[in-house]
């Protein structure tokens, strides 16, 4: 569904509006995280052994929590947006190279409120597994 509604907005000049570009923006952010967590984190579940490596742990942990914040961000942009048209119907929309102001604030908001994630992100091996986890400084793992 997402990447159909990315496709649509994209192919046609005439649905390239500022809303339109929150929702594709949206549409990614909801993609990204389907396309590059649902799989690993069945896999993890299910065996309880990660077997991806270290810098795909810290990636794993990293980038969904981004894209959750892109998601957020932009569903709120969405709703300002529909509230100033709203409220002031008359005044001026963004304008696209606005809006893509916005999107690329909302993702490097994201990408740093996130990093946290990936820096503190480790593979610990242990007898007869090897584990992924967020390790944070002073956390009951640090002794």
């Amino acid at each position: 569904g997402n990447l159909i509604v990315i496709w649509i907005i994209l192919a046609h000049k005439r649905m390239r509006t500022v809303t339109n570009y929150f929702l594709v923006n949206l549409a990614f952010s909801d993609a990204s995280m389907a396309a590059f967590n649902t799989l690993i984190n069945f896999i993890y579940a299910l065996h309880s052994e990660w077997y991806f490596g270290e810098a795909y742990c810290r990636f794993h942990n990293f980038f969904p929590i981004t894209a959750v914040f892109a998601s957020i961000y932009s569903m709120t942009a969405i709703a300002v947006d529909r509230y100033m048209a709203i409220i002031d119907p008359l005044k001026p929309r963004l304008s696209a190279t606005a809006t893509k102001v916005v999107i690329g604030s909302i993702w490097i908001l994201a990408f740093l409120l996130a990093f946290p994630q990936c820096l503190y992100s480790i593979t610990k091996v242990m007898p007869g597994r090897t584990l992924c986890y967020v390790a944070w400084p002073g956390g009951p793992n640090q002794h």
